[in-house]
């Protein structure tokens, strides 16, 4: 008996969708038994500094070594480089201080500096004054930790913190620890970051989703914080008072234990990681598919830094003699 076409097509189909759930499950299989390397740590009680692009960015990277540290009797300082100012509203400078007054922190201890969102530090002379000002959070407030976002190639903002908050280590002589801690990156590896392929995969399975905690770039080992129900559930709580932040998505995104890396000494005149040989130059040249563009834009979001100059692809932080322009691939 002959298959009609339409019925022919329907089978092809079907076999192409099944292989794309063994697949996935194949994914799901070596993310479950794969050895990734953590090391388990605890807050100390010493004092602490968290520097942080923007807002929400404070509590995702570190609000539960925060909430830790006030448990047992240190101080936390909150530095954030930008305004806090959303579309000319100060929403996120007030979701800021709710946040943190739940771990216990008072707006006493909260600075806000007058970098505009999104679009502020992407000239040298701005990241040099910036970098002064956070030299003299580190000299007046003398921490044992400071935590900074990952230098990861998601956003241009949380790059050139890191960059800046390195800087000021350096020149300041600083002797404590520091740890940078990933968000979002568009890095792509069946090694490091395989719950991120995943989750794109069962974006088109019905009923199903993959959330995971923020995975580094480089395979190094991984501080986990160990916290209790409690802590968590406050730190959970504390993402969700950003309400400006689409705070549903915040707590899927980052309502897990606390996760960083000690801090890495970079050549900040190279991205974060190779994008012209990435898997992520790969899925933009396929977002670019007359039809299929649209699947594969849904599928894997995030393929380039957050940039106010939509022609960057990857980070390129400004350096002072030239050595990297603020350019990247279009």
């Amino acid at each position: 008996m002959m298959l009609r076409p339409t019925s022919m097509v329907f089978i092809i189909l079907a076999a192409l969708y099944a292989a794309f759930l063994a697949a996935a499950f194949l994914l799901w299989v070596w993310i479950r038994f794969r050895k990734r390397r953590f090391r388990p740590i605890e807050a100390g009680g010493e004092d602490i500094l968290i520097v942080a692009p923007h807002q929400d960015d404070c509590v995702a990277i570190a609000g539960g070594y925060g909430i830790q540290t006030k448990e047992k009797g240190g101080n936390v300082r909150i530095l954030y480089v930008t305004d806090g100012m959303e579309n000319g509203s100060p929403a996120r400078r007030s979701e800021a201080a709710a946040a943190w007054a739940m771990a216990g922190v008072g707006e006493a201890d909260i600075r806000f500096l007058d970098y505009p969102s999104l679009t502020g530090l992407t000239a040298r002379d701005e990241i040099d004054a910036c970098i002064g000002l956070i030299e003299e959070e580190i000299r007046d407030r003398r921490p044992g930790t400071i935590f900074t976002p990952l230098y990861e190639g998601g956003h241009y903002q949380h790059d050139v913190v890191n960059y800046m908050t390195a800087e000021a280590v350096r020149r300041t002589g600083f002797k404590g620890r520091v740890f940078e801690s990933p968000e979002y990156n568009f890095y792509l590896s069946f090694r490091t970051t395989p719950e991120k392929i995943l989750s794109g995969l069962l974006r088109f399975v019905p009923f199903a989703a993959y959330d995971y905690p923020p995975e580094p770039v480089l395979a190094d080992p991984v501080c986990r914080l160990h916290m209790t129900d409690d802590q968590l559930g406050t730190k959970k709580r504390m993402i969700a008072a950003f309400e400006s932040q689409h705070p549903d998505m915040l707590v899927k995104r980052f309502g897990f234990e606390d996760r960083f890396q000690e801090m890495h000494a970079y050549d900040y005149t190279k991205p974060p990681f190779d994008y012209s040989r990435s898997a992520a130059r790969f899925l933009d040249g396929l977002k670019r598919l007359p039809a299929a563009g649209v699947l594969f834009s849904k599928m894997f979001r995030w393929t380039r830094t957050i940039h106010p100059d939509a022609g960057i692809t990857i980070t390129r932080i400004p350096m002072r003699d030239g050595r990297s322009p603020q350019t990247g691939e279009a």
